[in-house]
């Protein structure tokens, strides 16, 4: 090439980036003093980022332009936009601005970079679409745009068939994962995380047998796992979590030999894991009767000796005379001897001084012991504060220095000490074995959330009496290797036996389970009676729990389980109480015991039915007659008859044991409903009718479109619709919805807001709103109240065979197209509608 060619490209290349720098509102590091400065009187060459190729075609043009600040993802400080001017660097090779806080959109400019193999453009304020432009560079490698938020479809990329990397999460795209993605079989790492992206996950994916990492997690991506993701002989990494997949996991998986991640939290699958996975990935592994997730994680710190480390606190308001030497007599005599017999001798905790600090208050005394741990390594800390006026406890989690797998801090008051606080004591040292709280979800503090102390048969439960004790329940004493596997007794599905329960400490069967369906679903029966160490256990007999372990069930699952102080442990049937639990009064606690049944009681357990025939000293004979329930179909026979089985400890009350609960909590995590009574917001009302205004509302939540509704609603000042009132609260939904062609006036132009929604109604709206029902073209007369030439039948149809509906009747088929909808079936069928069901 001529000199002056080679001068000719460098000038358009310093103009190139002479009108990106322009434009920019702030350059950051690039007009910093002292820095390398990019200006007209500085040569090229030196321009911060800017790197001249020397040597090929490109010799002498601008190869490389890395902005991004390198190793330490932080960028350079640039603030503006993305500059078209760019698209002009035809030679360039590389080009990365990640972690700066460009916003705009991505120039379609850029597609003209035919040489491009590196493109990044990660952590900045990128909005719009991703260009379709993008799909000329075939050259690419490397395509990072994450942490964006860029919105919009994922476009075609199948030209780039030389991609290593693609990089697409945390942003805001919508739609499905494209098939052409399927055809990038040199990718190594697919990243989709942290999206909208909807439907199922395609089998296609298979084809992409040169990938590593494969994480389309926090989605909302349903259906089953493909079968085919087995076929990624080279998946070190997968992570499909906290999406809205169902159904098994596929047993190829187990094939994946080289697989040393795999996070599927946040689903509703059926937690039954393949050979070769289940070691390193199965929660219950570790657990011969295959009940408790992650009790291998427990078990080293429950199991033999512990020593504890009392830590004695010294806070300015304290005027307790703690006797240090007393307080140690107490806790290895008495507590000591309650964990020894608690445990069946399987756990023997001694106390020792550790010595004393001074705090201000609770967290001043921890950070205080926290600061001298360093010299006095234990495996857990004791603090015993000198204030009369504290009574309470609390457990945190340990410092790094902390030589267990769970090196718990317990925190106690003195007030009163020692006698006054035992059940503090043994309260909190329980929860630092890893036993949860054991509640009913049925009562709730003034502020709204749910109280977690309805239970006075745990001491980990919190209703019991300060100074007296009581044990804690078979399921915790199991979790915690107390109970021995023999002693655990399976009633079997279908059948009639009898049992006899006996107390801790007296051998024989020490918990029998009643399964259910689900797995990680299961109830527990124990027998309890008072004696030294239960002296505060209101009632005796046998005590029975649901415990549901499912990864959805709490905050902060593991490898889809709840586990630990996690685990949801439900007495059942729940507490129930009139008011809110502020008002609870030691008095009162006996009434909590509807769970524990005595001599002679027949009580219902899931399909079984469970009699106490009688008591024999501490013992107690339990007679389960069970009826086989129904198999579970692919879809209940009609809308009356939800096969799903109702969640566990929801969050509405009024839905308990329905036959559309679990689909009320699916919409509910999903924020399409926050229930029916601001003021109670433990309240569905299932029953209560629907009103055409209030399903604009519930569709347009569904839709993901709320944000769009509020602007439309700002946008107009009177509605289409001759009675919508300005103003009025649906305004913005109706709207909406008539934009998108969802809602249409009535012939005289009216909504009728007020008017039941019916079930014709509801299969209008949703084959008008969701695309992937498909409108049946002819009709046939599927419903013998809704034949071919009826108003609407179409849609009718429709949903009949995209499965949102069976009918109302099976025998003879159904529809009922004139009946209202309740809330509880409009929860059903949005649902089913957007393809969530677990």
């Amino acid at each position: 090439m001529a000199a002056g060619e080679v001068f000719d490209d460098l000038r358009a290349d310093c103009e190139a980036l002479w009108d990106f720098y322009s434009q920019l509102d702030d350059p950051g590091e690039l007009d910093d003093a002292g820095a390398s400065q990019w200006g007209l009187s500085t040569a090229l060459l030196n321009w911060q980022g800017v790197t001249i190729s020397v040597t090929g075609s490109n010799s002498g043009r601008v190869a490389s332009l890395d902005l991004s600040g390198g190793a330490d993802f932080d960028g350079v400080g640039l603030v503006g936009s993305v500059s078209p001017a760019l698209g002009r660097l035809t030679g360039l090779e590389i080009l990365n601005l990640g972690g700066n806080s460009l916003t705009g959109t991505i120039p379609p400019e850029l597609g003209q970079l035919a040489g491009l193999w590196h493109l990044s453009l990660w952590r900045n304020e990128l909005t719009g679409p991703i260009p379709s432009e993008l799909n000329q560079l075939t050259n690419l490698e490397h395509l990072a745009l994450d942490n964006n938020r860029l919105s919009g479809t994922i476009p075609s990329l199948g030209q780039l068939t030389n991609l290593l990397h693609l990089d697409l999460g945390g942003n805001n795209l919508t739609g499905s994962i494209p098939l052409e993605i399927s055809r990038l079989s040199n990718l190594q790492k697919l990243l989709l995380w942290g999206n909208d992206l909807t439907g199922p996950i395609p089998s296609a994916l298979g084809l992409l047998t040169s990938l590593e990492l494969l994480h389309l997690d926090n989605n909302r991506l349903y259906g089953t796992i493909p079968s085919h993701l087995g076929l990624l002989v080279n998946l070190t990494s997968l992570n499909l979590s906290f999406n809205d997949l169902h159904g098994p996991i596929p047993p190829l998986l187990g094939q994946l030999y080289g697989l040393t991640s795999l996070e599927l939290s946040g689903n509703r699958l059926d937690w039954i894991m393949p050979d070769n996975l289940s070691e390193r990935f199965d929660p219950f592994w570790s657990d011969p009767l295959n009940i408790i997730a992650y009790p291998d994680v427990y078990r080293g710190v429950t199991l033999g000796s512990q020593v504890w480390d009392v830590w004695f606190c010294d806070v300015p308001t304290g005027s307790v005379v703690v006797d240090q030497s007393a307080t140690l007599t107490l806790l290895n005599g008495t507590i000591a001897a309650y964990f020894r017999w608690l445990s069946d001798d399987r756990y023997q905790p001694s106390f020792t001084n550790a010595g004393m600090v001074q705090g201000a208050d609770l967290p001043a005394c921890e950070g205080a012991v926290r600061a001298r741990r360093q010299m006095t390594p234990s495996s857990n800390r004791f603090i015993v504060i000198d204030d009369t006026t504290i009574f309470s406890g609390y457990i945190s989690g340990p410092p790094a220095s902390a030589g267990v797998a769970i090196g718990a801090v317990s925190v106690v008051a003195a007030g009163g000490w020692p006698e006054a606080i035992h059940s503090i004591i043994t309260h909190e040292i329980g929860h630092a074995l890893g036993f949860p709280h054991s509640y009913g979800g049925e009562i709730y503090w003034e502020n709204g959330n749910v109280y977690e102390g309805d239970n006075p048969m745990d001491a980990v439960s919190g209703q019991v009496e300060l100074g007296a004790t009581t044990g804690t329940i078979a399921v915790n004493r199991y979790a915690a290797g107390w109970i021995d596997p023999s002693n655990v007794a399976f009633h079997p599905i279908g059948e009639s036996r009898t049992y006899e329960l006996r107390p801790p400490g007296a051998g024989g069967t020490q918990m029998l389970v009643l399964p259910d369906p689900r797995f990680g679903v299961y109830y527990t029966l124990g027998a309890r009676v008072t004696g030294t160490y239960n002296s505060a256990a209101p009632k005796e007999g046998v005590e029975v729990y649901r415990i549901d372990q499912r990864g959805h069930g709490c905050l902060s699952p593991s490898k889809n389980a709840c586990w630990g102080l996690n685990r949801r442990t439900q007495p059942f049937p729940s507490a129930e109480f009139n008011g809110i639990a502020d008002t609870i009064t030691n008095e009162i606690r006996s009434g909590f015991t509807q769970h524990v049944h005595a001599a002679g009681e027949v009580f219902e357990v899931g399909t079984a039915t469970v009699q106490i025939l009688a008591r024999a000293g501490d013992n107690f004979r339990v007679r389960v007659v069970d009826t086989p329930p129904p198999p579970v179909s692919a879809f209940p026979a009609d809308d009356s008859d939800d096969t799903q089985a109702p969640a566990f400890a929801g969050r509405f009350s009024d839905d308990d044991g329905g036959a559309h609960e679990s689909n009320i909590e699916i919409i509910a995590a999903r924020g399409i409903t926050v229930g029916c009574d601001p003021a109670r917001p433990d309240r569905f009302c299932p029953d209560r009718v629907v009103t055409r205004a209030q399903m604009m509302a519930f569709l347009v939540r569904a839709l993901g479109d709320e944000e769009d509704a509020e602007k439309s609603g700002e946008a107009v000042t009177t509605s289409r619709f001759s009675d919508v009132p300005d103003g009025v609260w649906y305004l913005p939904y109706v709207e909406r919805l008539a934009d998108l062609g969802v809602v249409e006036p009535y012939e005289d132009g009216t909504f009728r807001p007020t008017e039941p929604l019916t079930r014709r109604d509801m299969a209008v709206l949703l084959t008008r709103a969701l695309s992937h029902i498909l409108l049946v073209a002819n009709p046939s007369g599927v419903f013998e109240d809704v034949p071919a030439a009826a108003p609407h039948a179409a849609e009718v149809e429709s949903v009949f065979e995209a499965w949102v509906t069976r009918g109302c009747s099976a025998d003879p088929l159904l529809y009922c197209p004139d009946e209202p909808v309740t809330r509880a079936q409009m929860a059903s069928f949005l649902a089913r509608a957007l393809q969530i069901i677990p």
